[in-house]
């Protein structure tokens, strides 16, 4: 479990927190703000890329405030993909298991291939592939690194709508047999409802609502969570 006790950060007039946020194994925190609102300041403290001004981050009982950033063993995947070029698809996913070779590293491996459907890419350049292809060997690669929290900032926003449920529901899968507490940031309702488990709303830095996906999607208690929510629908029925 992934723990956070009343979490801050000032980046000039902008005041994230303080905020506080449990996320289980196998569960989806799905995050909802404008922006502006400190969604990718959030994930960034809690990556150790940014450092909090106060606040606790924990896995289970491990305070992970002074472990650096390359020790979290925290999967980060951006929307932008940071994928070699020069390497093929299955020498993009396999880049962290160079020094593994271990009967679980293979396992995992090829379960996580087939999870994702990616085994008729495998040979195939990353140029040559789409932009749904691409994310899912980005996912592969952050997957197999083992992570015990994984953080996802927008990865499905240059997406089409087809591309993206099909990605959610693989997502969501395996988020939910590998036990990985995940973390996902986006502004589009359709996609929150589809991926969350639990919804956090921010606005300004500040928590506004939070709660289970029906909670906040269905039953906001909020005036500005349910005026947020009405927007975000009516935008997304225009896309």
């Amino acid at each position: 479990m992934i723990r956070i006790k009343e979490l801050s950060k000032r980046l000039g007039k902008f005041q994230l927190g303080p905020l506080s946020l449990e996320v289980k194994e196998g569960e989806i925190l799905v995050i909802l703000g404008r922006n502006g609102s400190g969604k990718t300041t959030m994930l960034s403290v809690i990556a150790g890329i940014l450092q909090p001004d106060q606040g606790e981050i924990h896995h289970d009982q491990t305070l992970l405030n002074d472990i650096p950033l390359e020790k979290r063993k925290i999967g980060y995947v951006f929307q932008r993909l940071y994928l070699f070029p020069h390497l093929d698809v299955f020498a993009n996913v396999t880049f962290g298991l160079r020094r593994r070779k271990d009967m679980e590293s293979i396992i995992k491996l090829k379960q996580t291939i087939s999870m994702l459907s990616i085994e008729s890419l495998l040979t195939r350049s990353i140029q040559n592939l789409s932009g749904g292809e691409q994310q899912k060997v980005a996912l592969a690669r952050t997957i197999l690194t083992d992570p015990l929290l994984l953080l996802m900032d927008e990865p499905f926003a240059n997406l089409d709508m087809t591309s993206k449920l099909n990605l959610t529901q693989q997502i969501k899968a395996i988020v939910h047999i590998l036990k990985i507490p995940t973390i996902y940031v986006t502004h589009y309702a359709n996609e929150a409802f589809d991926m969350a488990d639990k919804i956090m709303l921010l606005d300004h830095g500040k928590v506004i609502e939070e709660g289970t996906r029906d909670e906040v999607i269905l039953r906001p208690k909020k005036q500005f969570t349910r005026s947020y929510m009405e927007y975000l629908w009516f935008n997304d029925r225009r896309e």
